[in-house]
């Protein structure tokens, strides 16, 4: 079943601009691509669609040496004196002739009225050793992540709660409570399906976490076989190894050196570095900054955070009867309500570096403090905390307010939400006032992120 994407606007808004310039499309595989464009070719005058994955298709590219030849042999091909302006032309699988992709310099150079899309599912991990020029500055891009809780909504018959959730952003009183009691049993739905295309078609088709389970299997060992093609400097047996380990770290912090026992740093650093490439594993990164920019913290534990929820609890072996009868919270210490805000975060700005930090702080006497996330937005870097139950303690939100002089906060919990104005005492007699919002951890990708976040 066709999805109904949030990326439609964005591609909608690219495609008509007066001044775009070819567009690079990221994401890991089967996250959508191809189906996205696919879809906004159905409004261009004249769709092209060339996979570079298809022989034939790979052969003709190959024959051509510039932008231009590509042109004309595709006028030869539909029989046409010149491609119709707002042509849409769809190169996907580009990596396999990474050649192609320094046209795109040409095409936004010489035949503007043409709109160029590239994508691969593969494209960093195989133009890593390429050393071609990227055409920067002559083109754009945009990322695909996988469905979000509130594209899963409105592809799940759940719409309508979709949008009245939006109209209760603002609401100081927090989500009301029938609405909140659906919402949550959709989240349970949700964090078993994850957001991968395929899962959630098939979950809206049968409603059976069977069903779905076989497509996170399939969709893992698609995975499993795509990356160890390609491989590492130094062999294959890191990047299996990390494979293998990484779903055990979900949603916490680890350093190279731990996360595979017996394995030198050298081969763990690469097969780190080419799952990050491919999109399929992401860190946050630790930051003392409280303004922008944020700087990463020399030496630091990272966090990890997957792909996709659906996925990753799938790799646990999470069954459908512990989360339905369990609150979200109490599974794995909290880790599966951190890791599903961080991916929710991650996926509200899509045009932007991929980009996620959390703030840490070590103090006298071995006290520590780390917000789970913090944000850019209009009003500037805002914390996010993620907790446990309804509330929980907020030691290290007030230590990030006070070392930052803000007066804003966010709280993601289990609960329905609300505003509070607080005045807090922390250490050494000081006191800080601030807004509180507190969110269902729902309502996490509702969080206004500006699109340097």
């Amino acid at each position: 079943m066709p999805l109904n994407r949030f990326a439609k606007t964005r591609l909608d808004a690219w495609f008509k601009h007066q001044r775009r310039k070819p567009l690079i499309l990221r994401g890991a595989r089967q996250t959508g691509k191809s189906t996205s464009i696919r879809q906004l070719g159905q409004s261009a005058k004249f769709f092209i669609e060339i996979n570079l994955e298809n022989h034939l298709d790979l052969e003709l590219v190959k024959t051509c040496h510039s932008a231009t030849d590509l042109c004309e042999r595709l006028q030869q091909k539909y029989g046409l004196s010149n491609l119709p302006p707002d042509t849409l032309l769809f190169l996907d699988e580009i990596q396999e002739h990474p050649p192609a992709l320094t046209w795109l310099r040409f095409f936004h150079e010489n035949h503007p009225e043409i709109a160029v899309v590239a994508a691969g599912s593969l494209m960093e991990v195989r133009l890593r050793d390429s050393h071609l020029p990227f055409p920067v500055g002559r083109v754009e891009f945009m990322r695909l992540e996988p469905l979000s809780f509130f594209e899963f909504l409105e592809a799940t018959n759940g719409g309508r709660i979709a949008s009245d959730l939006r109209g209760e952003f603002s609401n100081p009183n927090g989500i009301p409570t029938g609405l909140h009691q659906l919402a949550t049993e959709r989240l349970r739905h949700f964090l078993l399906v994850g957001g991968m295309p395929e899962a959630v078609s098939v979950w809206a088709e049968t409603e059976n976490f069977n069903e779905v389970s076989k497509v996170h299997h399939d969709l893992v060992q698609a995975y499993f076989e795509d990356l160890l093609k390609y491989g590492l400097r130094t062999g294959t047996s890191a990047l299996r190894s990390v494979l293998l380990a990484a779903p055990n770290l979900y949603g916490s912090r680890f350093k190279n050196r731990n996360l595979v026992s017996g394995l030198k740093d050298r081969a763990l650093a690469e097969a780190i570095e080419l799952l990050e490439l491919a999109m399929v594993i992401h860190r946050a990164v630790p930051t003392y900054s409280q303004q922008l920019p944020l700087i990463p913290r020399a030496k630091a534990a990272h966090k990890l955070i997957p792909l996709d929820v659906g996925l990753a609890l799938s790799q646990l072996g999470v069954r459908a009867e512990q989360l339905l009868d369990l609150p979200v919270e109490s599974l794995l210490n909290g880790r599966i309500a951190e890791m599903f805000v961080g991916l929710q975060l991650l996926g509200t700005s899509t045009n932007g570096p991929r980009n996620l930090y959390f703030w840490t702080r070590e103090y006298k006497g071995g006290r520590a403090a780390e917000v789970d996330y913090l944000v850019s937005t209009a009003e500037g870097i805002l914390p996010v905390e993620v907790k446990a139950g309804k509330t929980g303690s907020l030691k290290s939100l007030h230590q990030y307010l006070a070392a930052s002089g803000g007066s804003f906060g966010y709280r993601l919990a289990s609960g329905a939400g609300g505003v509070e104005d607080l005045k807090v005492k922390i250490t050494q007699g000081r006191t800080i006032l601030y807004r509180l919002k507190s969110l269902p951890l729902y309502m996490a990708e509702l969080i206004p992120v500006s699109p340097t976040g």
